[in-house]
């Protein structure tokens, strides 16, 4: 099946739904998150080598969390919760396990391996990272991710505020975002960094972003969002 999770604030912990497609222009609720479990969901990511999906929530506490689920959503498990290790948009499932970058601008981000050994699951971790990550790609064997130039994420001050403030989250180490790639077996690098543009995180949070799906081309193609130079413009990186 076609599936695809609700993203709002919910800062309330609404019930948010799984949708799944079942003709053209026709959606159904798979399943709910009932009320005061999650915030939203980050990604759905389908795992051929142990036959289940995993579902990455957020944001705060205990809507931080990985799920599993199977049996075509007649049994969705929380794995892990309530600490920001878990809060992930980019995953992608690998023979190894499950391959995920964390988002978070409340502390420092990693890359992560989720290694799941029949009923157990440990995460291990592969790798720092300078920022929070929200946008990722495969190319070729490879994994890309962008760091994020993000806020620390504070919804309680007031709007007038956020039009002016450029403080950084924690988890951000600086003012550039970077262009990771690698595997597994090689490792992690940085292979491109540009600095954010002077604008409050309002307007735009400094990333790369790049287009959808598997790239096996012989180039990576990427755009800089809110960056001091290059922003918008699209750029190719090849070895």
């Amino acid at each position: 099946m076609i599936v695809f999770g609700g993203y709002l604030s919910n800062m309330d912990k609404k019930p948010v739904h799984v949708y799944k497609r079942v003709g053209k222009d026709r959606w159904e609720v798979v399943y709910t998150f009932q009320e005061k479990a999650i915030n939203h969901i980050h990604n759905i990511v389908p795992d051929p080598y142990r036959g289940c999906l995993w579902i990455f929530t957020g944001d705060f506490g205990s809507s931080a969390a990985i799920w599993k689920v199977t049996e075509n959503f007649m049994c969705v498990k929380r794995v892990f919760s309530n600490d920001q290790q878990y809060r992930a948009c980019a995953a992608y499932a690998l023979p190894e396990g499950v391959l995920y970058v964390t988002d978070t601008p409340f502390v420092r981000n990693h890359i992560y391996l989720l290694e799941i050994d029949g009923e157990e699951c440990h995460i291990r971790k592969v790798s720092s990272f300078d920022g929070s990550c929200i946008y990722s790609c495969q190319w070729k064997d490879k994994y890309v991710f962008s760091s994020t130039v993000e806020a620390d994420g504070n919804k309680s001050q007031p709007l007038i505020k956020s039009f002016f403030d450029r403080k950084r989250g924690k988890g951000i180490k600086d003012e550039n975002v970077y262009l990771y790639l690698g595997n597994l077996q090689e490792g992690f690098h940085v292979i491109y960094k540009i600095k954010k543009d002077i604008w409050p995180f309002i307007f735009q949070f400094g990333v790369f972003r790049f287009p959808c799906g598997e790239n096996r081309g012989e180039c990576l193609y990427f755009q800089p969002i809110a960056t001091k130079i290059n922003d918008l413009d699209l750029l190719k990186y090849h070895v």
